[in-house]
């Protein structure tokens, strides 16, 4: 380029300069181009690379580390070094003054000089400010504990928010004397459903000791979760949980564990939310685990809640016993006393029992060590009982849940109605204290106990409330629902397993009973086992409470006499009663016949004998005769292979085409195994498959 040439360009670059380009449409123009080009990368970048998710997120879960995107960590991090009432400077003052600044920078800043060397103010404040947007998003990232070292996961909080979140939200009010846990067991509210068919009877005390306080749910983990899983808690002891509480390291238990002195530690505000936590405020079981005891299942109180309350809170020598020497004769004095000591040996007693102490004692016998003191403790009365003072025991919020309920059984409410309501219509069969004996509706059966600490344990709300309203009638068992023909509505259903569960405090019966050998004489070796062995050791001798007994391990373990001394003697470390004394010769050999003929591929039992009772214990949940689910019904032969929505459900003799084994075989099309709760046994699977292709026999 010429002399001439440049000095044309810088004349048409000054006069272009100074007259400037227009922002519409050039400037403009060029900005929607750069603006098209960029959201055209991103949409590639996110069809092709995609945009990273993570999992859903979870509250209960702290082994997780939440993070923001880094390009926002360094206004987190800042939030740090504004704690508690500084945070808004953090938080509003700052960007908000940063904002500003950057509004009216053009009308600061009027320099007409754009290098950056000769704007040194303008550049060392954009380093200083980049700088510290990068430093503290390096320190943001030094400073993220990582997941592993975070504390230990809340597990009642988790499994709060797996089943319950979602409808009720973080958290729940719950009225005073609300039985939780048969709430949630139960349902019946609200569409909610009953999650005893879902939840362990652990896992629902757990929910309930965390809906009532979550806080003591947070301290449990923090301060005991290390050392202790999450266990039975709503049935906790309230006494020996505030001993463990004011204890600390001199807790017997505890020696030799690094544990605080939890008095000095907590708060009480935190003390009682943890005690709500491990023994939440249900009334029936502070009532049955406290109470019961003493004052059976219910007291007779005249006052009101106030009155009740003080008395609760207070304790003391709270029952004064009239001196009964005068008012009653020497030999009725003795004759109680008797009683007292041995009611099932002095049947005479228990008239002058109703008679003179039930206003006071109700239906609870109480104790004495002999007959001498027992009648000194009657003859003279007075102030003959000691009551812990329960206002230094309980909670507020637990001593609010006991009053209430113990009014409402003195009223004749849950498990004091439910005794009366169970004397009436259960114990003909089951016994006064559910100690079983022979069937009076088929003759040769023998009812096992409904009292024991086995069974309260493995039979949850739910299931005792539909055994009581549809019945058994295989067993003999009437239902007694109102829905099903009974005579018992739902809340007097309700009212019979609440006094069933108030067993499970202290069971009457630790031990099967005692069946008369004339009872059982009638009954051949398949029938035994079904009626006797079946209910610890599975229908099938598949195993359930009590071993499996048609596995080649147990088969090759005992020898025929020493099978047939077992079921003789008994089983000294489990609750098998020694059945020599109950069983004669001759039908323990055909027991010993019978499960030496229970090995895995042989089918001993017949459709009446093997079949029905594994349809009645895995299917007659949803297929009863007053159910029928899909229209199947599974209560008998006839209706098993006549009803059915897409009958036949059974084809005999062809496995494959029949309805029954395709759902428990999980090869039916809609690929929804039956039952619900999950796949059966192979063993059990076999029998109903064998069946079929036999024929389905009738027999």
């Amino acid at each position: 380029m010429n002399e001439q040439e440049k000095k044309s360009y810088l004349t048409r670059y000054h006069e272009a300069k100074e007259k400037g380009v227009p922002f519409f449409p050039d400037i403009i123009f060029k900005d929607v181009i750069v603006s098209l080009l960029v959201f055209v990368l991103l949409i590639a970048l996110a069809r092709v690379v995609g945009v990273p998710l993570e999992a859903r997120a979870d509250p209960a879960d702290t082994n997780y580390t939440p993070r923001p995107e880094w390009y926002f960590m360094f206004l987190f991090q800042l939030l740090k070094y504004f704690p508690g009432n500084l945070e808004v400077i953090g938080v509003m003052v700052i960007p908000t003054l940063m904002i500003l600044l950057l509004l009216v920078l053009p009308y600061i800043d009027r320099s007409p000089k754009r290098h950056y060397m000769n704007r040194p103010w303008a550049s060392l404040a954009a380093l200083a400010v980049v700088g510290g947007i990068a430093t503290l998003t390096v320190l943001a990232v030094l400073e993220a504990p990582p997941p592993q070292v975070t504390a230990g996961a809340d597990q009642a909080a988790l499994l709060y928010s797996k089943n319950c979140s979602n409808c009720h939200g973080p958290s729940i009010d719950v009225p005073p004397g609300t039985d939780l846990h048969q709430l949630i067991a139960g349902g019946k509210h609200a569409g909610m459903p009953a999650w005893g068919g879902d939840l362990s009877t652990d896992e629902i005390d757990a929910l309930a000791g965390f809906i009532v306080s979550p806080k003591g749910s947070a301290l449990y983990t923090s301060q005991c979760g290390s050392c202790h899983e999450l266990t039975v808690l709503a049935a906790g002891n309230p006494l020996e949980l505030q001993r463990v509480l004011d204890q600390g390291p001199d807790y017997p238990p505890h020696t030799g564990v690094q544990v605080q002195r939890w008095s000095d530690t907590l708060s009480v505000s935190e003390r009682n939310a943890l005690l709500n936590f491990l023994a939440a405020p249900d009334g029936q079981r502070l009532f049955a685990v406290n109470c019961a005891g003493c004052h059976g299942h219910g007291v007779v109180f005249s006052g009101d809640e106030k009155q009740l309350r003080t008395l609760i809170a207070d304790g003391g020598q709270h029952l004064a016993m009239p001196a009964w020497r005068g008012t009653l004769t020497e030999g009725d004095l003795v004759t109680l006393a008797a009683y007292v000591v041995d009611p099932a040996a002095t049947p005479a007693g228990q008239t002058l029992f109703e008679q003179h102490c039930s206003t006071c004692h109700g239906d609870h016998v109480p104790a004495s060590p002999d007959k001498d003191t027992a009648r000194k403790v009657i003859a003279t009365g007075g102030g003959h009982v000691t009551m812990p003072v329960w206002g230094t025991v309980l909670t507020p919020e637990q001593l609010d849940a006991l009053v209430t309920y113990t009014l409402a059984a003195g009223q004749g409410g849950g498990a004091a109605a439910g005794g009366q309501l169970y004397a009436q219509n259960c114990s003909p069969c089951h016994g006064q204290f559910g100690e079983g004996g022979p069937n009076p509706t088929r003759a040769g059966d023998i009812i096992a106990p409904i009292s024991s600490a086995e069974f309260l344990k493995t039979r949850d709300d739910i299931t005792l409330r539909a055994i009581i309203s549809q019945g058994q009638p295989n067993f003999g068992m009437s239902p007694f629902g109102a829905a099903n023909g009974g005579p018992l509505s739902d809340d007097e259903v309700d009212a019979v397993v609440s006094f069933m569960r108030s067993w499970e405090a202290n069971p009457p019966v630790e031990l099967p009973t005692e069946v008369a050998q004339a009872q059982a004489a009638a009954l051949t070796g398949d029938q035994l086992f079904t009626n006797v062995c079946s209910r610890c050791h599975g229908p099938l001798g598949e195993g359930g409470i009590g071993p499996a007994l048609n596995t080649p391990a147990f088969q090759a373990k005992y020898d025929d006499q020493a099978l047939y001394d077992l079921i003789s003697k008994g089983h000294a470390a489990s609750q098998m009663i020694a059945w020599g004394e109950v069983l004669t010769t001759e039908q323990i050999q055909q027991l010993v016949r019978y499960v030496r003929a229970l090995q895995p591929g042989q089918d001993p039992m017949t459709f009446s004998g093997a079949v029905l009772p594994l349809l009645q214990e895995k299917c007659a949940v949803c297929h009863a005769a007053d159910i029928k689910l899909g229209g199947w019904d599974s209560s008998s032969y006839k209706a098993v292979m006549t009803t059915g929505d897409n009958s036949p459900v059974v084809v005999p003799g062809d496995v494959s085409a029949s309805l029954l084994a395709q759902k428990v075989l999980g090869t039916h099309t809609q690929g929804k195994i039956m039952p619900p709760s999950g796949k059966m046994t192979a063993w059990n699977i076999q029998l109903i498959t064998d069946w079929i292709a036999a024929g389905a026999p009738d027999n």
